[in-house]
């Protein structure tokens, strides 16, 4: 059978089919802002079932990952501030488009189902941290991704980082997502791919480059710190459009990682860098994962 999962970053829309749990085809448009994410979700759904000679009615279900608060109904999104969108039924409207059920859920999420299965990671204790252009974490325990009562579990983009005291656009100051999310980023350093023009200002000794540099990764290392303390990951897998920085980014990571692990025997063995992994650069485990999300209601719903 074939699935159909949508990706909806802050600047890209990602369409693929599943068929046996092996991607058959991919489609990716940029993503446009407001309600305008409906009509850019359908096409590119529309598009990549189109290639793949997949006929709509034939699909076993379809998921939906998206940026924000999932209400319990899978359907209605409420601040996702990265898309301009305060609330929104996406859910119903995908499927009206499409004529098909749609099941919604956070983009990261849906993304930790995507990076366990592409990554062929045991389905044990881990966690996704997805950096694009807003960050956040995904995290599961076997098949049972946590979601908290209210939808927010995992929003670690808005826990405020030591030294940082910029306004985040969720209102807050000093947000996690002020030193490394990817609109930062582009704010500061300007271009098409942001966070390598840091790197590469940082690697030449540019003195802004250096301190952007270790605010980024510091920040980055002080979230993955709380994040396997709080919830005991055994593995963190790190995926989304900033995380092409590949090896320099792991190291950046992991080097402060160590630093504190040298004045704490708690942080030492606990041994926090030996748990990081990177996705592959394209892996689409936000699409992938909304296919398995809708794979997976459907056959609940067939069962009940």
């Amino acid at each position: 059978m074939s699935t159909l999962g949508i990706d909806i970053g802050g600047s890209t829309t990602v369409a693929v089919v599943l068929e046996r749990g092996r991607v058959l085809g991919t489609q990716q448009l940029p993503t446009e802002p407001g309600e305008a994410v409906v009509a850019t979700a359908v096409t590119a759904a529309r598009r990549v079932l189109t290639a793949t000679g997949i006929a709509t009615a034939a699909l076993e279900g379809v998921g939906l990952g998206v940026p924000g608060i999932v209400d319990a109904d899978r359907s209605r999104v409420r601040s996702a501030v990265n898309l301009g969108i305060d609330s929104l039924d996406i859910g119903a409207a995908v499927a009206g488009g499409l004529g098909v059920p749609v099941t919604v859920d956070n983009d990261v999420r849906v993304s930790v189902l995507g990076a366990r299965h592409l990554m062929g990671e045991p389905a044990g204790a881990l966690a996704f941290v997805g950096l694009g252009t807003g960050i956040a974490a995904g995290v599961a325990y076997g098949d049972r991704v946590l979601r908290g009562e209210s939808g927010v579990a995992g929003e670690i983009g808005h826990i405020p980082i030591p030294g940082a005291g910029e306004r985040c656009r969720c209102g807050q100051h000093g947000c996690l997502e002020t030193v490394a999310a990817g609109w930062a980023l582009a704010q500061r350093w300007g271009g098409p791919t942001p966070a390598a023009g840091m790197l590469a200002a940082a690697e030449r000794g540019d003195e802004r480059g250096v301190r952007d540099w270790q605010a980024f990764t510091g920040g980055l290392a002080h979230a993955i710190r709380s994040l396997v303390l709080t919830t005991g990951v055994d593995t963190v897998l790190i995926g989304g459009g900033v995380s092409g920085l590949g090896a320099p980014l792991a190291e950046g990571i992991g080097a402060q990682l160590r630093t504190w692990a040298s004045a704490s025997p708690l942080l030492a063995a606990l041994d926090v860098p030996s748990r990081i992994r990177l996705l592959p650069v394209g892996a689409q485990a936000g699409a992938v994962g909304a296919a398995l999300l809708g794979a997976t209601v459907a056959r609940h719903a067939a069962a009940d």
